[in-house]
């Protein structure tokens, strides 16, 4: 038995190698890359982030579509016949452009996921750009396909079945690994071994076409799926869709939230089964024949209803990423379709799978392409709609102002629909020069933050609570006496546990500070001692004039804090939301001042003060800082 596992285990480990000594020798580049993904994920496991935190997705999503983009330099060439000086010369330019336009694109307008996205559907189209023979693409791309997706499934199982026999070890034998040792397997699988063995699976031979006439068991299974499956489905889903075309007709009604997924899915689906049944059209199959008749026909009547679908949408909301992708699959499906009139794109299926590849390439930059679309069309609305001119001046702000519910709604809206498209600097000229420097920090530093600084800094709170809420935004900078403080953390922005989705207990490494509200307290973590503080009894003691005070001339408040424990700690609210009067803090813009050596594992000095708040007096420093200049 031991014996037999054993073989198996072998068999797999010559396979992983043979496959990953294929993919080095073949693209050096992009196993290279996949390398460097590699590490850098599981050194995050380790909490050991290159080059930080906040920019580690963006650097492995460069080095993904700089792996992407070379390989399909190198098919490209492999397919022409071109040396394997040139292959690599090429590869290396093509992965740099693309790693680069990834990582640093946000700085020069480019949207860099539609990129990525589009190289990697690139891969089997390149090999046969301007060449005439559709089958052996579609021969190509089966045996891509099919090698990727063997290759993930192997390791897959692989990956549990070995977990499995851990387990049972650990559990038999009462020794095992360690949580963070099977995250560093999983992660090596997936990131390392699963993409050397589908780069190793991918073909080398341009030139080979299948057998359609049962010969092969992968091509038959698959003749059974479409001809007998997905033929009938699309043709029945065609009628449905035509039937519901004619009821909106007859009744003149366009619902909303159902055309655009609907229409997006039926164009998928169609051109899906057209370019997958290419080599079973002539079947004897009546389902697939009648499809290779009238599939063109049948995209029609849906294209116009989703026209119609987007047309009122963006008419009445504008433009968001969600939009303008379904608008672009439109277009797509639009120009497929154009595409049959031309003799030279009629029934060519690397049209119809290039179309759409072409077209995510485009949206990722320039005037046309999605974060410059988005980015004006939800700027020009939210400043249209909701900014006001500055009595005596041409100036037009954007402010903290009361506002209904559904206008708080309306504004939080649009400013996702920015975020998401990392657009939202286009709103920082109509702001107030203070939070449209701090948005601006936050983006430099953390651009995960900037939103929650911006939504606290216009005064917008959770619709859920916007009834009942009052809050304050103070916008003239505090004086603030740092006497007996050696540390601070700077305009923190800090939410209610009920707003989090993770509201477990704060991990904290030394130096580092996490801060949150629960019930009545502002719950601190610095360096793994965790300390609450009595917040709202502090809120209760400030001045009514505060909440309803003019944001450009008031003062940030400051406060002093006790912990039943007798830490320390000293406040400066920038901005505030609370659920009512008295009631929990939702969230807060703030800097935070404490004493470090009450922060030691062994607690805060025996002679402590207990649960106290009383406001600040000091007068004496002109300028927060971070650290004492004794320490």
């Amino acid at each position: 038995m031991a014996t037999r596992a054993q073989r198996g285990l072998a068999r797999f480990s010559g396979q992983l190698a043979r496959g990953a000594g294929q993919a080095a020798s073949r693209f050096p580049l992009a196993a290279l890359m996949i390398v460097l993904i590699a590490l850098l994920s599981n050194l995050a496991i380790e909490d050991v982030y290159v080059p930080d935190e906040a920019n580690l997705a963006w650097l492995l999503a460069a080095l993904y579509g700089a792996s992407a983009s070379s390989i399909v330099a190198v098919v490209g060439l492999e397919a022409r016949r071109a040396g394997a000086m040139l292959r690599l010369a090429a590869s290396a330019i093509v992965a740099g452009a693309v790693g680069l336009a990834t990582y640093f694109g946000r700085d020069f307008g480019i949207f860099a996921p539609p990129l990525v996205v589009a190289a990697t559907f690139a891969v089997p189209l390149a090999p046969y750009v301007l060449r005439r023979d559709q089958l052996r693409f579609w021969t190509f791309t089966l045996w891509t396909v099919v090698g990727a997706a063997l290759a993930f499934l192997s390791v897959l199982l692989f990956v549990l079945g070995l977990s499995a026999i851990l387990e049972m070890i650990r559990f038999l034998f009462e020794v095992g690994l360690s949580s963070r040792a099977y995250e560093h397997i999983f992660v090596t699988a997936f990131t390392l071994v699963g993409p050397l063995f589908a780069l190793g699976r991918i073909p080398a031979e341009f030139d080979e076409t299948v057998a359609t006439d049962g010969s092969d068991r992968l091509v038959a299974g698959l003749r059974i799926l479409l001809v007998w499956i997905a033929a009938p489905l699309a043709l029945a889903t065609a009628v449905v869709l035509h039937l519901y075309a004619a009821k909106i007709a007859l009744t003149g009604h366009l619902p909303k939230n159902e055309i655009g997924w609907i229409g997006t899915f039926y164009a998928f689906l169609v051109l899906s089964l057209r370019i997958s049944g290419e080599p079973f059209l002539r079947d004897r199959g009546p389902a697939i024949r009648l499809f290779s008749r009238v599939w063109a026909g049948i995209l029609v009547l849906p294209l116009l209803l989703l026209a119609l679908a987007i047309g009122a949408r963006l008419g009445s909301e504008g433009v968001t990423l969600a939009r303008y992708f379904v608008a672009l699959a439109a277009i797509a499906a639009a120009l497929v379709l154009a595409a049959q009139l031309l003799p030279r794109g009629r029934s060519d299926v690397r049209v119809m799978a290039g179309v759409p590849v072409l077209l995510l390439a485009l949206s990722s930059f320039g005037p046309w392409g999605a974060a410059a679309t988005v980015g004006r069309s939800q700027s020009a609305r939210l400043i249209a709609e909701y900014a006001t001119r500055v009595p005596g001046s041409e100036m037009i702000r954007l402010r903290n102002t009361k506002r209904s519910d559904a206008a708080h709604a309306q504004i939080r809206s649009r400013l996702a629909a920015l975020d998401d498209a990392g657009e939202l600097d286009r709103i920082l000229p109509y702001l107030e020069p203070e939070l449209a420097t701090r948005v601006a920090m936050a983006e430099e530093r953390r651009p995960d933050d900037a939103m929650d600084v911006l939504v606290g800094g216009l005064g917008l709170v959770h619709v859920a609570t916007a009834s009942t809420a009052r809050g304050f935004t103070a916008l003239r900078q505090p004086v603030v006496d740092i006497a007996g403080f050696d540390r601070a953390t700077m305009e923190q922005v800090v939410i209610a546990s009920t707003l989090q989705t993770d509201a477990s207990a704060m991990e904290t490494e030394a130096g580092q500070v996490a801060l949150r509200f629960s019930d009545e307290e502002l719950v601190a973590a610095i360096g793994g001692v965790e300390d609450r503080f009595p917040i709202v009894e502090g809120v209760g003691g400030l001045s009514e004039t505060i909440f309803s005070g003019d944001p450009a001339s008031t003062s940030a408040p400051v406060l002093d804090l006790t912990s039943p424990s007798g830490r320390h700690v000293r406040l400066a609210i920038r901005q505030l939301v609370q659920q009512a009067p008295g009631g929990a803090i939702l969230s807060a813009t703030l800097s935070f001042y404490f004493r470090s050596a009450e922060w030691s594992p062994a607690g805060p000095p025996a002679d402590a003060d207990r649960a106290t708040t009383r406001p600040s007096a000091g007068k004496t420093v002109t300028r927060p800082l971070e650290r004492s200049s004794a320490d």
